[in-house]
């Protein structure tokens, strides 16, 4: 599992143009534990495997190799509520405002 889910984190990565810092921030996740965690020097527990996945928009099978599937086949709502109120105290107020207008369809 973990050198599956070091190759498909560092793919995704590279295909969505995020760093290591932003997907830390993301997944709420220090960076020096998600640096170790795709070092493979710590292997991470199934609740971090989670944050990874919902940050990354991809279902814990796919990144754990379990599946070449990267859609959810769950409701993506739920999904994005819990990544976002994960991650409220981080916002700044700039993201806070384009987040508000994206839900309600003000956004870019």
């Amino acid at each position: 599992m973990e050198k599956t889910l070091i190759e498909r984190v560092n793919r995704l990565l590279k295909e969505k143009g995020l760093t290591q810092k932003q997907l830390s921030r993301m997944s709420n996740i220090t960076e020096a534990s998600l640096s170790r965690y795709l070092t493979g020097q710590l292997e991470p527990k199934i609740d971090v495997v989670r944050n990874l996945a919902l940050a990354l928009g991809v279902p814990v099978s796919y990144l754990i190799g379990d599946t070449d599937e990267r859609e959810f086949l769950q409701k993506p709502f739920e999904e994005t509520y819990v990544v976002v109120a994960r991650n409220k105290s981080s916002l700044t107020e700039q993201e806070k405002t384009e987040l508000i207008k994206l839900l309600f369809g003000e956004g870019k």
